[in-house]
């Protein structure tokens, strides 16, 4: 029986847009998407547009981006590649946390893109 293996594309497909209103901000971490990301992606673009400062959060414990009002923050993991895969990618269905960082917002938008390899 033959083995059957896939070979990445080379080309990459952008993640559906996922949002998370201020209004929905407390002081904990909240989910930004539920169902996590579509698949091991390889570059997150996050952009707040609120009013004041947020914080950023992979596992929903712990703060790992801290993101001024109105600031943007792109995460390119492809920077940390090492070895023979030349490959960093943060792992399918990992989930994007948010909460705020002191004061909460008066109002404005998280948005959350990236970029996956089929």
């Amino acid at each position: 029986m033959l083995a059957v293996t896939t070979m990445s594309k080379d080309s990459i497909k952008n993640m559906e847009l996922q949002t998370f209103l201020a209004a929905n901000l407390t002081g904990d971490f909240k989910v930004v998407d539920v169902d996590g990301f579509d698949g091991p992606l390889n570059l997150i673009r996050i952009k707040s547009t609120m009013d004041k400062p947020i914080v950023i959060s992979f596992d929903g414990t712990y703060g790992h981006e801290y993101l001024k009002a109105n600031s943007s923050i792109d995460l390119n993991v492809q920077l940390c590649s090492r070895g023979l895969n030349k490959k960093s990618l943060f792992r399918d269905k990992t989930k994007v946390y948010v909460r705020a960082w002191g004061n909460l917002p008066k109002g404005g938008i998280l948005i959350v893109s990236g970029f996956y390899q089929e």
